[in-house]
């Protein structure tokens, strides 16, 4: 009885290949590139590196005691800077509220044009921040002048010997370092002449704190 062959179709096909003695077939493309599998385990760690050189030397610090002085000489460095600079913004703020005064150095003079006594003067300079002006040199006691023949009347200083008969001076019991007399005077005329005012040529006359006179403050 003949036996049939149970090979399934892809062996035969391979079988008459090989007999007929054909050559094998050309390679085929590249096939896409599969997922990146998972990571391995971690190596030994390497050999322990050499040590390095030695760094250059800073700078000698202070020690305590002159640190101290060191931080001490910065802060009155500082303050003096913060006092200079106060000085200035204060004097840009009376600028500019005082336009129509006269800057003399580092002080204004300035009225309103109103008049008073002595005390009247010095209380009304005092709630508007300042004092009855009080001259230390030629040039403040030329603004004054300049001021007070600007609206023609004879101005009040903050001087005056109310506390001791023949002895001027400022408002703050400083005594005079400068002065610009007219002659013969201070000469307490009738023993009531304790304060000073300016005439229109700049000199001093001593006055009767009860007359009223142009009131100049200065800031």
């Amino acid at each position: 009885m003949q036996v049939h062959s149970l090979w399934n179709p892809w062996e035969q096909w391979f079988t008459r290949q090989r007999r007929e003695g054909r050559s094998k077939g050309e390679k085929g493309e590249l096939g896409l590139r599969g997922t990146q599998g998972l990571p391995g385990k971690a190596g030994p760690s390497g050999p322990k590196g050499e040590k390095g050189s030695v760094g250059e030397r800073g700078s000698t610090g202070f020690s305590g005691g002159q640190e101290l002085d060191h931080l001490k000489t910065q802060v009155r460095e500082l303050q003096a800077q913060l006092k200079a600079l106060q000085a200035t913004v204060s004097l840009a703020q009376k600028v500019l509220l005082f336009p129509n005064g006269m800057t003399v150095g580092e002080k204004i003079f300035k009225t309103e044009g109103s008049e008073g006594n002595f005390e009247t003067s010095k209380a009304t300079c005092s709630q508007a921040g300042g004092l009855l002006a009080s001259p230390r040199n030629s040039a403040e006691n030329s603004a004054i002048q300049q001021i007070a023949a600007r609206h023609k009347k004879l101005p009040f200083l903050g001087i005056n010997d109310i506390q001791t008969e023949g002895t001027f001076k400022h408002l703050n019991g400083e005594a005079l370092g400068y002065s610009n007399w007219a002659s013969n005077e201070p000469n307490n005329s009738e023993g009531i002449e304790d304060c000073v005012e300016v005439h229109s040529n700049g000199k001093w006359n001593d006055k009767s704190c009860a007359e009223k006179r142009l009131i100049i403050c200065e800031y």
